[in-house]
C-alpha cells in the first residue's frame, strides 16, 4: 500500500451531444481547474460524445480507434500533468462500435475494457457490442483500481473482490435522475461489501433525447459507506485525498473479506 495518499477528482461533465470538439474543449477547461496534486481524474461514461443508443449511423460516424485523437489528446494532457485519467468512449474496432473504458497513466501506459453489461432497456445492445472480459484492475501509484462502466455496478458477482483484490472501484457513468437513489444505494453497497472506497462519476444536464441527470450525482464513498466528498449543482468537480493506511486497517480490524465465498465468474 501507499505510505501517502491517493489524490481522485471527478468530472461531472454536461456533455454536449454528439459534439466531441466541444466537448473536449470543456473537459481541458475543467482539467485546468484541478490541484496538480491529482493522482487520477475520472470522467463520465461516453465523456467525449453523450451516451448514442438511437442512431447506429451516428455512433460509427463518431466511433475512434484506441489510437485515435482523443486518445492521442488524453495521453498528452496525462503526460503534461503527470496525472492517470479514466472514463469511457465511444469505439471502433473492425467496424464494430463499442462504449469502451479506458485508464491512461502519464508514463504512455494504456488499459481498455469493453463495457460487459449493456444496457438493452435503453437499446445500447441494438448499438454496440458486448464486452466479453472481465473488468480490469489497474495499480497505479500503489493503489489496486478496479474499473467498470455504468450498468455493470448492478451486478454485484462481476463487481465483486477477490481478497481484497482491489482497493478503488470506479464506476463511470450516464444514470438518469428518475434512478438517482437505486444509483446512490448501489455505489454504497458495493464500497461496504467489497471493503473499498468507490468512486461514481455521471454526467449532468439533459441529453438529446430530453434523458435528466441533474447535477450533483458525482461522489466518492468510503469502505464504511460514507460519502467523503460530492459535486453539487454548483461545483462539477468533486476532489478526495484517499487514505490507504486507513483502508488497510480497517480491513485488518474487520476482516469481512476472509469469510466471503470462493467463486469463479464465467463470462
Amino acid at each position: 500500500m501507499l505510505n501517502r495518499n491517493f489524490n481522485i477528482a471527478l468530472i461531472e461533465s454536461n456533455i454536449t451531444w454528439g459534439d466531441k470538439e466541444a466537448n473536449l474543449k470543456q473537459l481541458r477547461n475543467d482539467i485546468n481547474n484541478l490541484d496538480s496534486s491529482v493522482d487520477l481524474i475520472v470522467l463520465p461514461e461516453m465523456f467525449s460524445t453523450g451516451f448514442i443508443t438511437d442512431d447506429k449511423d451516428k455512433a460509427l460516424e463518431l466511433a475512434e480507434r484506441n489510437s485515435g485523437d482523443t486518445m492521442r489528446m488524453l495521453h498528452d494532457i496525462a503526460s503534461e500533468r503527470q496525472t492517470a485519467i479514466c472514463g469511457s468512449f465511444l469505439a471502433s474496432t473492425a467496424g464494430q462500435v463499442f462504449n469502451r473504458a479506458f485508464f491512461i497513466e502519464p508514463n504512455g501506459d494504456d488499459t481498455f475494457y469493453d463495457k460487459r453489461h449493456l444496457f438493452a432497456f435503453g437499446g445500447e445492445d441494438k448499438v454496440y457490442h458486448q464486452g466479453h472480459t472481465q473488468a480490469p484492475i489497474v495499480r497505479f501509484r500503489g493503489m489496486n483500481i478496479k474499473l467498470v462502466v455504468c450498468y455493470d455496478l448492478r451486478f454485484p458477482v462481476f463487481c465483486r473482490t477477490r481478497k481484497n483484490d482491489y482497493d478503488i472501484m470506479v464506476v463511470v457513468a450516464n444514470w438518469p435522475t428518475s434512478r438517482q437513489r437505486v444509483w446512490n444505494t448501489l455505489l454504497t453497497a458495493r464500497a461496504m461489501e467489497n471493503e473499498c472506497y468507490v468512486c461514481g462519476v455521471n454526467r449532468r444536464g439533459t441529453d438529446e433525447a430530453g434523458v435528466a441527470y441533474g447535477s450533483g450525482s458525482s461522489v466518492i464513498i468510503d469502505f464504511k459507506g460514507k460519502t467523503v466528498a460530492q459535486t453539487s449543482e454548483q461545483s462539477p468537480i468533486a476532489a478526495a485525498s484517499l487514505s490507504p493506511e486507513a483502508l488497510d486497517t480497517f480491513r485488518t480490524k474487520f476482516p469481512a473479506w476472509r469469510d466471503a465465498d470462493d467463486f469463479t465468474l464465467h463470462i
